[in-house]
Parts: C-alpha cells; sequence; structure tokens
C-alpha cells in the first residue's frame, strides 16, 4: 500500500523542519555573520564620539584566493577530460569531454557559474549548484512564396509545422513557349521545434535543506531547495491550478536572515512584501525535495522527487511526485570536515582574527585623534571658558593664575597598536594559507635575495600550498557537475548534435556514448607548477627528436611526437593543436612508387598493342563498308520507292484526264 498523502507530507515536513541551514537555525547564524563580516557591515558595539572602523580581513582573504582559484580552473580551455574505458572509448570519451566543457562554458556561464560556487563555499561553507534537462518550445514564423501542389502539401505533412495564412493564385508557366496557367501558393507559417538543452545553476547556500544524518550529497536521504515562485509561474510550468491558489503568500525576510543580510548591503528599503494585489502575482514558497522514501511499501526505500509548496507544515501542498535516478546537484568546500557534510569557511577561520583587528584598529585611531586633538586640564574658576572654547588660530586665553590652563598628557599606544596588529595579521596568514605575496602586497619580499626565476618559483609553490589543497577540494564537487551533466545528455539528447570544436564543426550523437566514462578534473596548480609542466614537456619534445634523428629505435615516430607538441599546447593554453601542426593520423598514407618496368614485358605488351590495334582497325573498316552496303541497299530502296509512286501519279493523273475528256464530250453531245 502505497503512503497517504497527507503521510508523506508529514514525513516531508520533519525533513524540511528539522533539516541542516533551516531558517533561524545555528548553521544559518553562522552563515549570515559570515556574510556580514565578508561585506564589513557594523560589529554592534560601536560608541558614538569614537573610532568605527572595520577591518576586512575576511574580504581581503577571499578576494585575494578567488583569482588563483579561478586561474587553476579555467587556465586552459577545458576544465574536464573524461577517461575512457576501453580503445573502443576513446574517441567517444574525447567528444564526451569537448562536449561537456563547451555545454559548460559557452552554452551555460560556466566561469561565472565557478565564481560565484567557490565564493560562496570559501564565505557560506559550501557552494552549491544544480544542473538539469530544460525542455522549451521554439516559434520561428516564416513565409514562402509560389509554392506548387507538392510542395505545398510536403509542407503541410511536417509535423513542426502550423499553418498560419494561405493565399491561393494562378501563375502563368512557360513550358517550350507554350503558356498554362498553374495553381500556386503563398503560405506564412509557424514552425514549432522543441528544443532541449542543460541548465546550470547556482543555488545560494540559504536555499539548500540537508538531511542532518547526511556526509555527502550521495549519501543523503533528504535534500531539498527553497525556492520562491508566483502563482502564474507555477501554473505555467504545469502544477495543478486549484493545489496552487490555495498556497498561502510567502514571508521570507521573518525567516531568511540570510537573504535579508545580502540585500541589506546595498538596499536599505523596507523588507519585501510577498503579497500582490494580484493573486497571481502573489509569491510563494516552493520546496524542492529529493528523499528516500518507501513510497510503494516494498520494504526498499527509493530516491523521489517531490515538490512541496507553502511555508509551513500545515499547509503543505504536494505539486509533484515522480521517481528519479540521481540528485541534481553538485557541491564544493575548501575545508572538509570528516564525517560531516558542511565544511568550514574562511569565516571560521579568521572571523576571530577581523574582531580583534578591528578593535585593535579603533583603539589606535581613538589614542591618535587625542594625541592630535588632546584635552585640557581647567582649574575651576580660575579661567575664561569661552575663551577654552574659541579654537581660532592666534587667540588668547585668559586665566586668573599661571598653570590654570594644562593639555592633558595621553600616552602615545600607536606603536604598540601597530605592532600588535602587525602580529595578528601574521596569525591570520598562518590560518588561512593567504600571505601579503599572494595578496600582492608585498612585492619586495619577492626581490629580497631571490635572483632567479627557480628560486622564486621555489618561494611560490611555498605560499600557494593551502590554495593548492583548495583546488583539489573543489575538484571534487566540480568533478561531479560534470558527470552529472554526461548522465543528462546521455539520457536526453536524441539528436546529432553539430557544435563548432577546435576550429571544425564535428557532428555529435550522445547516443552512441556509453555512460561509464570516468571524469578527471583538469586543473592547474599555479604558475609554478604549469611552468614545471611545459620543461618536462620540453625535455621529453628533446628527447624524442634525438631518438627520431637515430630512426626512432621502435618507441618514437611522428604521432608520439605530434602528441607531445599537442599536450605542450594544451597546458600553454592553446586547445586546438591544428592552427599549428598537421597530425599525423589524419594524413592519408602516401602511395607506394610502382615498379621499374620488366623491357620484355614491355616489347610482349607494344606487340600486343600493335595487334590489337591491327584487329580494332579491320573490324572498323570492316564495320564501315557493311555500314555503306546497307547504306547503298537503303537509298535503292528509296529510289524504287519514289519511281513507283510516281508512276502511279501519272497514271492516276491520265486515268483523271481520260474521265474529264469523256465527260467533256458527253456534254456537248447534249447541247447538240
Amino acid at each position: 500500500m502505497k503512503l497517504t498523502k497527507d503521510r508523506l507530507k508529514s514525513l516531508i515536513g520533519q525533513e524540511i523542519t528539522n533539516s541542516l541551514g533551516f531558517y533561524g537555525s545555528e548553521l544559518s547564524s553562522q552563515r549570515k555573520n559570515a556574510l556580514k563580516f565578508y561585506l564589513g557591515e557594523p560589529l554592534g558595539n560601536e560608541v558614538e564620539g569614537q573610532s568605527q572602523v572595520r577591518s576586512q580581513d575576511m574580504l581581503e582573504v577571499v578576494e585575494s584566493i578567488l583569482p588563483s582559484m579561478m586561474r587553476i580552473f579555467t587556465q586552459g580551455e577545458s576544465i574536464v577530460r573524461f577517461e575512457p574505458q576501453g580503445p573502443e572509448d576513446v574517441e567517444y570519451a574525447e567528444q564526451a569531454s569537448d562536449l561537456m566543457n563547451h555545454i559548460f562554458m559557452k552554452e551555460n556561464s560556466g566561469y561565472s557559474i565557478l565564481h560565484t560556487m567557490f565564493k560562496d563555499a570559501l564565505i557560506s561553507k559550501n557552494g552549491f549548484v544544480k544542473y538539469y534537462w530544460k525542455t522549451s518550445k521554439e516559434q520561428k514564423r516564416e513565409s514562402y512564396e509560389n509554392l506548387n501542389e507538392l510542395e505545398y502539401q510536403s509542407l503541410l505533412a511536417d509535423p513542426e509545422v502550423e499553418i498560419v495564412e494561405v493565399e491561393e493564385k494562378e501563375t502563368e508557366l512557360d513550358y517550350n513557349n507554350m503558356d498554362q496557367m498553374e495553381e500556386t501558393y503563398n503560405v506564412t507559417v509557424k514552425r514549432v521545434k522543441d528544443y532541449g538543452c542543460v541548465v546550470i545553476e547556482n543555488v545560494p547556500p540559504e536555499a539548500m535543506l540537508i538531511s542532518k544524518t547526511a556526509t555527502s550529497i550521495e549519501n543523503s536521504n533528504f535534500i531539498g531547495q527553497r525556492v520562491f515562485k508566483t502563482r502564474s509561474d507555477l501554473i505555467d510550468m504545469g502544477f495543478d491550478k486549484k493545489l496552487v491558489n490555495e498556497l498561502g503568500p510567502a514571508d521570507e525576510d521573518i525567516y531568511n536572515t540570510e537573504a535579508v543580510t545580502r540585500r541589506s548591503y546595498d538596499d536599505e528599503s523596507t523588507p519585501q512584501d510577498f503579497q500582490n494585489i494580484d493573486p497571481l502575482l502573489t509569491v510563494v514558497a516552493v520546496t524542492d525535495c529529493y528523499m528516500k522514501c518507501d513510497y510503494d511499501n516494498d520494504g526498499i526505500a527509493e530516491l523521489r522527487h517531490i515538490v512541496v509548496g507553502g511555508s509551513s507544515q500545515n499547509v503543505y501542498q504536494i505539486l509533484e511526485n515522480e521517481p528519479i535516478e540521481e540528485i541534481p546537484f553538485a557541491m564544493v568546500t575548501a575545508i572538509p570536515m570528516p564525517h560531516r557534510f558542511f565544511g568550514l569557511s574562511i569565516y571560521d577561520l579568521i572571523g576571530d582574527i577581523q574582531e580583534i583587528k578591528t578593535i585593535l584598529l579603533r583603539q589606535t585611531l581613538n589614542n591618535a585623534y587625542l594625541q592630535n586633538n588632546s584635552r585640557t586640564v581647567v582649574v575651576d574658576g580660575q579661567a575664561n571658558i569661552d575663551d577654552l572654547l574659541n579654537s581660532r588660530a592666534g587667540g588668547i586665553i585668559r586665566v586668573k593664575s599661571p598653570g590654570a590652563v594644562t593639555p592633558l598628557q595621553v600616552q602615545n599606544m600607536m606603536p604598540d597598536g601597530l605592532s600588535m596588529i602587525g602580529k595578528i595579521d601574521e596569525i591570520r596568514e598562518a590560518r588561512s594559507g593567504v600571505s601579503k605575496v599572494q595578496m600582492g602586497l608585498d612585492a619586495n619580499q619577492i626581490n629580497k635575495s631571490h635572483t632567479t626565476a627557480t628560486s622564486a618559483n621555489v618561494m611560490m609553490n611555498a605560499s600557494t600550498q593551502r590554495i593548492e589543497l583548495y583546488a583539489r577540494n573543489f575538484s571534487e564537487g566540480v568533478k561531479r557537475m560534470f558527470q552529472g551533466i554526461l548522465t543528462l545528455v546521455c539520457k536526453h539528447q536524441d539528436q546529432e548534435k553539430i557544435i563548432q570544436l577546435r576550429g571544425k564543426f564535428i557532428p555529435m550523437n550522445p547516443r552512441e556514448w556509453v555512460n561509464r566514462y570516468n571524469a578527471t578534473v583538469q586543473i592547474g596548480l599555479g604558475t609554478g607548477s604549469q611552468d614545471q609542466r611545459l620543461e618536462v614537456l620540453t625535455r621529453v619534445l628533446s628527447v624524442q627528436e634525438k631518438l627520431i634523428s637515430q630512426g626512432g629505435m621502435g618507441i618514437v615516430d611522428p604521432q608520439k611526437i605530434y602528441n607531445t607538441l599537442e599536450r605542450y599546447l594544451e597546458n600553454a593554453g592553446y586547445k586546438d593543436a591544428s592552427q599549428f601542426f598537421n597530425n599525423p593520423a589524419n594524413t592519408p598514407p602516401a602511395q607506394p612508387k610502382p615498379p621499374q618496368p620488366d623491357p620484355t614485358m614491355e616489347l610482349a605488351k607494344a606487340e600486343l598493342q600493335r595487334l590489337q590495334s591491327k584487329d580494332k582497325a579491320d573490324i572498323e573498316l570492316k564495320s564501315r563498308k557493311q555500314q555503306a552496303d546497307e547504306q547503298y541497299k537503303l537509298e535503292k530502296i528509296n529510289l524504287d520507292q519514289q519511281k513507283l509512286a510516281t508512276q502511279v501519279v501519272r497514271e492516276t493523273d491520265f486515268k483523271n484526264m481520260e474521265k474529264e475528256k469523256l465527260a467533256t464530250k458527253i456534254i456537248q453531245q447534249g447541247i447538240n
């Protein structure tokens, strides 16, 4: 027996309420504070009349990591490469690699997606993306003139065509100077074509709901995404109109403090009102749930996609319920925590550092303010207060006794404060792994006692180890994303697709692929690592050239050299090696030289050709004679026929003349 609708709503409500990241949870509070620290918002302990400066260490660290991270993942044209399972899969795996990179970078905003996902992870512990197959209808209006009957009927038979307007007319056609009229058609049609594509979207961290028992997306029993849609949007998406109209308006600002914090940075307007005068434009909350449950009561929990509307368990409405094969989300985190789903953010590393540094900065600046505008000690009744309040240059202060007015001595704490701030910066560098060198703030450290490129590379490699680790951690989530995209394409792309890759238009048919290729994320770990790879490839090429000069020795051929050059260009940022070199695999093999002819055979061949020519001439002469004889006989027959015809005509004329004479004679006798 299947789960009842009420029982299913109850299970979903429990999962949503108990999930990690639910509004008002400790995780949500941490992410809100992290976002406030990144944006440099007030701490809440500011004192009027004193310094309110805020340190922005978190912003500096995050924005220093991101350029390196984006260079690591996008320095080449290829982010992912799929490895074949066997020799028969090599071609298809290469096609899959090229197509997945094309879909991500060209058909979707791949750079922006990675940037947002990485930034979310650095600020809010984890970054999320969702990928799915979107089907839509593409409409195009077309006009045709002077179609004949056959062309018109062919147009009507096209299932993608909807006739909008038809004009029948008669057209004069010229067939061998003989004018004829033919019925023709002027037709206006609307061509409707189903169009499918992969869509990849960033998901705000506060929109994700994760089961408390989950340690990864794969083993999670529940994952949900909270979104906000108008009732009109939901009806247009195909959901039941009656159920949609029963959903109450969302009130995000009461619950979602993270989204409020994000908007408040540059939006000081009043909280958003989700209620609209038009009921169809009222915004409602929708939760896209992916959960495991024994829906069909067979004793085994299966994965299902359930869409529920509403903001409260008591008013949830199930809008969609269907089985699915996998969860369409990918997640990255810079600092994973063992046996936990959520990792650590930069805020978790240096949040207290930023708060301490803010306090030190304020105290140091307050001390500087007192030094520059010190307070004054006045003996009561011994000085004119109005003179003291007048700070004009050259002014006088009237006193009744010497020493009645003296400046208040303030201890200069600025050196100690700046020294302490420097120590705090060192702690920040140790925790985050981001040094002043990587921030570009201390270029002298690179040049100091380091005169060679090698030593500079060594120092840079040592300073980027933490960022390389972040990149490795990110690559796992990126790999899952590309594996999911491949699954979508193999499942839904049922037509051959022609795309421009490597300077050529290449047809690809994902139906021929096997959805079992292993994805490998191509990441270049910093400039130093890239230089090292190029240096190694240069040495390999040098060895290959020496071996080729010695005949190859059975281990090197032109194809191996081309592979080295291709890999060299890929690491240098050039994907299409065919712009520079020809691939030997695509070059047709040279035709073998014909063997030297045998003189004896050549003489025999010449004699045979002479005899054949003589026989051919005899045959032609005989044929011509036969043709002449037949022509003579034919002409003689024609001549005889002409003579016979002439004789018949003469005899006929003679008989006609005799008849006319006889008739004339008879007439004359009658007259007499």
